[in-house]
């Protein structure tokens, strides 16, 4: 693998640290400005409407103009939006900052289906893999260490590490910014194939089911008679977990059946349809944390390195770099339209005993067709 992806991997690694930094901290957020929940709960989830609203946009930028420009612009903006976070001393302040830290995400994200085909022929899929692998892996740790952190430096000095993180990635990406290619046809004509859209689903279906088992994980633990306090530290546990698996699973499987995708893609759609049914029925009807926690780290595991898969194989439909990194992005685009409508919708089933098996059966219903579809997937 060549050492000039290195940077960019940084990058994506510091954008994920920093987004779910913020996710444990959420409480003392909330009594340091004053704020009600849902104002710091926007502001975790701003990340992924950046997408949703940015994605094409970052796409058509990285395809008409050039992957260095796109990525120089993410990694400023993220190292300008931490800082200023870091700093502020309100909320409408800390808020302004966030939301240009969030741009960063699909800025950096939009160019991976370019590099993965311009930069390394043949291993498409293995580069979109370790790359979403990586931002996973950066949420992970972002949501794991932030509160041991917290009680080292406070909470200044833990926003300020993820600014200082973000410096480190644009001083590196900088120099090597010219080892990236900028020369390849930039017509857009083409990039769209109707076979697309069931790589869509599978991408909605996976990370909308994702979001929405860490958003209820805390919730349904309570109706299981879990104290408030205990459920919410066990909930943040199942959602790092889950964040940890599916940078493990991005990074290792795709790589692993690189010159296998069609076998790939059924298998990793297969294992996913199974993990989700370990998770959702875990998690409805038990307080068994160990199989909890197994189905949680298995769908995340499982789950992303079909994401990942069903992502990179959206390139086959395309015919260069430049239409590669837009078909990306309009896969993102759509995953992340999905992850602000199906948790909110299906989610709040878990939020009651007489509906929780109704949330439990939709989940089954969308993940079987998910799997279904694997076969059907180009490879």
């Amino acid at each position: 693998m060549e050492t000039r992806i290195l940077p960019y991997w940084f990058l994506i690694f510091t954008i994920g640290f920093g987004w779910f930094s913020l996710a444990p901290l959420v409480p003392v957020l909330e009594n340091y400005f004053g704020v009600p929940l849902s104002s710091i709960l926007f502001i975790i989830s701003a990340y992924g409407y950046s997408m949703a609203i940015l994605g094409l946009l970052a796409g058509f930028l990285s395809a008409k103009f050039t992957i260095r420009s796109v990525l120089l612009i993410s990694s400023i903006l993220s190292f300008i939006g931490l800082l200023g976070r870091a700093l502020s001393n309100d909320f409408s302040t800390f808020f302004l900052f966030a939301i240009i830290a969030s741009i960063a995400y699909p800025l950096a994200i939009a160019p991976v289906g370019s590099i993965a085909k311009s930069m390394f022929k043949g291993r498409a899929n293995t580069v979109v893999g370790i790359s979403v692998g990586i931002l996973f892996i950066g949420m992970a740790l972002g949501s794991f260490s932030s509160p041991s952190i917290l009680s080292f430096i406070g909470l200044r000095g833990t926003l300020m590490l993820t600014a200082i993180l973000a410096l480190i990635a644009m001083v590196l990406i900088i120099p090597f910014l010219r080892r990236y290619p900028s020369h390849y046809e930039r017509s857009l004509k083409g990039s769209f194939n109707p076979g697309m859209i069931k790589n869509w689903y599978v991408g909605l279906a996976i990370a909308s089911i994702s979001v929405m088992f860490g958003s209820i994980a805390s919730v349904v633990l309570q109706i299981h008679g879990i104290v408030t306090l205990q459920a919410v530290i066990m909930g943040g546990f199942l959602t790092g977990l889950s964040f940890l698996g599916s940078g493990l699973g991005a990074i290792i499987l795709p790589s692993l059946l690189e010159s296998r995708l069609r076998l790939g893609l059924i298998l990793t759609g297969l294992l996913t349809f199974f993990s989700a049914i370990i998770a959702v029925i875990s998690i409805s009807f038990t307080v068994n944390f160990p199989l909890i926690a197994l189905g949680y780290f298995l769908f995340g595991f499982f789950g992303n390195a079909y994401w990942s898969m069903a992502m990179a194989s959206t390139t086959l439909y395309v015919n260069d770099p430049a239409k590669a990194g837009f078909a990306t992005s309009m896969y993102s685009v759509i995953t992340n339209v999905g992850v602000s409508i199906i948790p909110v919708t299906v989610g709040v089933l878990f939020n009651d005993n007489s509906t929780i098996a109704e949330g439990v059966i939709i989940v089954v219903i969308i993940e079987l067709i998910a799997a279904l579809l694997s076969f059907f997937l180009k490879s």
